[in-house]
């Protein structure tokens, strides 16, 4: 009974690692591979990184020691979900939705993991962006304050925009507006763009499910004292108990 007892506690520290599910059972390959993208996930936030590199090999080892010196420590995961795709023997994806704190606050991204396996080893050898972990958008009502961050992003001027950036976006739309601050600025071309404001017309919900939303955006470019109509998807998703946005596409001119 006392060896049924261990191994039970065991599976069960696993299940609790990898899921955040209760009572989830992982499979025998899930065991392997989420203790590994735990590990590569927590050391990685707090910029250990020889641990880092122990559970990493080929493409994506060769990334993470060009990349671990533009990388600074203090970050924590606070959630995650994870999700294993068998790809063929010894081959495992995992997908990774995960929260983490910073010191602007949180952010949520998700990232899928490729995994070989070397002899007993499970080693990640390939990281590319992923997706979110959501259930089948359905027809719904836009939660409001998913509504007003959609709103008063969109309103902000452009200099609010860059400022308040992570307060607004999330994931890979806040990666790209963190990059684009340490471009070079031309300010001929910025304080034309200072000059354009946009007004909310009508905000109106796509899609919702678990977390996650897709709205369909009317409003109105104002310039010079004309108004240009605009169309735009957003797709929006809480993170530690905001809404914030993680995509925007302009649909219509």
């Amino acid at each position: 009974m006392r060896k049924v007892a261990v191994v039970l506690t065991i599976c069960l520290i696993l299940a609790g690692c990898g899921s955040n599910k209760p009572g989830d059972v992982l499979t025998g390959s899930e065991q392997e591979v989420f203790p590994v993208v735990e590990k590569y996930l927590e050391n990685a936030a707090a910029g250990n990184w020889s641990e880092v590199f122990a559970t990493l090999s080929g493409e994506a080892l060769a990334e993470a020691r060009a990349n671990s010196t533009r990388v600074g420590p203090g970050e924590k995961i606070i959630a995650r979900n994870m999700k294993a795709i068998p790809v063929c023997k010894d081959i495992v994806e995992v997908s990774v939705d995960f929260t983490r704190k910073t010191d602007n606050g949180f952010d949520r991204l998700a990232y899928g993991f490729r995994l070989k396996k070397t002899g007993h080893h499970w080693k990640i050898y390939k990281t590319t962006p992923g997706e979110y972990h959501h259930g089948d958008l359905k027809p719904g009502e836009l939660p409001l304050k998913a509504a007003e961050t959609i709103t008063t992003y969109l309103e902000l001027p452009l200099s609010q925009k860059r400022n308040l950036d992570h307060e607004y976006l999330a994931g890979r739309l806040l990666r790209e507006s963190h990059r684009a601050k340490l471009l070079p600025v031309d300010p001929g071309p910025v304080k034309e763009q200072e000059k354009i404001s946009a007004r909310v017309m009508a905000v109106q919900c796509m899609g919702i499910s678990d977390g996650y939303a897709v709205a369909l955006v009317n409003y109105e470019s104002v310039r010079d004292g004309r108004a240009y109509p605009m169309e735009a998807l957003v797709e929006v998703l809480g993170v530690n108990g905001t809404w914030k946005i993680c995509r925007l596409d302009i649909t219509g001119i």
